[in-house]
């Protein structure tokens, strides 16, 4: 029996039951979705909104209700009382880098503040600035010329941390009064789920979701404590690393185990790649991002992350801020061009994209000179400040259809920037290169210029969650059905894939 194996069914009582329930708390959507282990078919599906964005003071806040959250995830799980009996383990993915706080019963006490809370590169006060380290403030200002909260942070602790970052957030919030007098930890909304669904009082959180919040030492795979006390945080406000594989956070009333919440770029390479390793994912939806596994730790170029991976090992990923929302942006500005000039009403989203991917097909099918775009309309995980750019304009580029497959180009560029950078020896062993989410599975001209980028054919993971997915198969995992993720993978996912049509 695995090491993970063996930690998972400590408490587990599920080996014997046919399904496995994946979670996914997305920024936009929630989604549950119900897994027949025995065949990977997913037998019900639920997608609801994310309606738990809260009214922000500032333009640079993003705040959402935890509680909101998990009420709706828990009414989702309400409807299916008719498959829990046969449910072995309920697993829960969630967007990464967020927290909240909870007091001392595990009850929340302040909003969620989500990965796209800017308010670590706000200016610090002018008394605050010389706090910092002058080398690190001569080096990196901002262009006014005043240093941030982000850099004060990196040179007190000695990491890097991006903005939205929960530790980045949390430093703020406490230098600004922010936190709240009854807030015992912090946490992920992730673990705030789970808490919810078994009652415990205190979040145990995942490695995958820790290294999210920064300051993780990914040599010990846990907190650095000491850099926390440098950067001025009460270690104590940390939750509690899960330190076994397959960690259960409890179990709901009814007795289904409840692993402990995943990251879901972890989860979602677990619902698309039909194994671990040489499985090259590139997902586009809201943002985009690159990932791989590898098995031992690797040393990211500039630009990759190494993440932890549930279970052991780690993924090497590469993260857009961009990606499906440049050409959300893009969409904007034609739509806002075609009702200025007298559309009535709005123009609808599925009849403005059809048409973007039409204009993009058309340019690439007639050979149109494209424009040259840098997609960072959102700046970058290492240069919140840079700015997108499109050069190359002449009469021939300054088309929709030229625009349109240019930004596309400039989307997959990054992407491919990202897969340049990877280890020669792990990208030499990949064998599948695997496209998912809705950016590239509705749109062939970013399929095609991406497999241009990338020198071989995507597989499209078929219409599934594929986060929510993730979790499920991790949750299979847990409950002992399955000895480790490859043959979960082998029973579950690997056979869903397709090659996309090369249009």
């Amino acid at each position: 029996m695995s090491d993970f194996m063996e930690n998972a069914m400590r408490g587990a009582n599920g080996a014997d039951k046919r399904y496995a329930i994946g979670l996914d708390i997305g920024t936009t959507s929630l989604c549950a979705t119900a897994v027949d282990t025995r065949d990977g078919s997913a037998v019900r599906t639920l997608v609801r909104m994310n309606a738990a964005t809260l009214p922000a003071l500032a333009t640079d806040e993003r705040l959402q209700d935890p509680d909101r959250i998990a009420d709706e995830l828990l009414a989702m799980l309400e409807e299916w009382r008719d498959l829990l009996p046969e449910t072995a383990a309920i697993g829960i993915s969630a967007q990464m880098h967020g927290i909240l706080y909870v007091d001392d019963r595990g009850s929340a006490v302040s909003p969620l503040y989500t990965w796209q809370d800017g308010r670590g590169e706000r200016q610090l006060p002018s008394g605050e600035a010389a706090a910092v380290e002058k080398g690190a403030a001569d080096a990196e200002r901002t262009s006014s010329g005043v240093p941030t909260y982000r850099q004060q942070f990196e040179a007190l602790s000695g990491y890097p941390v991006p903005s939205g970052y929960g530790l980045l957030t949390h430093d703020v919030l406490r230098r600004t009064g922010g936190v709240p007098a009854a807030a015992a930890k912090l946490c992920t909304v992730g673990d705030y789920v789970a808490m919810r669904l078994t009652g415990r009082p205190a979040p145990l959180i995942d490695a995958t979701q820790a290294a999210g919040l920064g300051l993780f030492d990914l040599r010990s795979r846990s907190f650095d404590t000491g850099a926390a006390v440098r950067a001025g945080i009460d270690a104590a406000m940390l939750p509690e690393l899960a330190r076994e594989a397959g960690a259960l956070v409890g179990a709901t009333p009814a007795g289904i185990p409840v692993p402990v919440a995943i990251g879901d770029n972890q989860a979602s390479y677990l619902g698309t790649v039909p194994s671990l390793a040489g499985s090259l994912l590139l997902n586009v939806g809201t943002g985009a991002q690159l990932s791989l596994y590898a098995p031992e730790p690797a040393l990211p170029a500039a630009g990759l992350e190494l993440r932890p991976f549930p279970g052991g090992g780690w993924l090497l990923a590469g993260a857009s801020l961009g990606g499906g929302k440049s050409y959300a942006l893009l969409a904007g500005f034609y739509r806002e061009i075609a009702e200025s000039l007298g559309g009535e009403g709005s123009v609808p989203s599925d009849r403005l994209y059809d048409a973007m991917n039409r204009w993009a097909l058309s340019a690439l099918d007639e050979g149109h000179p494209l424009p040259s775009v840098d997609a960072a309309f959102f700046g970058t995980r290492t240069d919140p400040e840079r700015t997108a750019r499109i050069a190359a304009l002449t009469p021939a580029t300054l088309t929709p259809q030229a625009l349109t497959a240019g930004l596309l180009a400039g989307v997959a560029d990054e992407l491919a920037a990202f897969a340049a950078q990877l280890p020669a020896e792990l990208l030499a062993g990949v064998r599948r290169r695997v496209g998912a989410g809705n950016g590239l599975r509705r749109n062939p001209a970013l399929r095609r210029l991406l497999e241009e980028r990338i020198g071989g054919p995507l597989e499209l993971a078929g219409e599934r969650e594929e986060a929510a997915f993730g979790a499920a198969v991790h949750a299979a995992v847990c409950a002992g059905i399955f000895t480790d993720y490859d043959e979960a993978l082998t029973c579950m996912g690997g056979a869903r894939l397709t090659e996309g049509d090369i249009v």
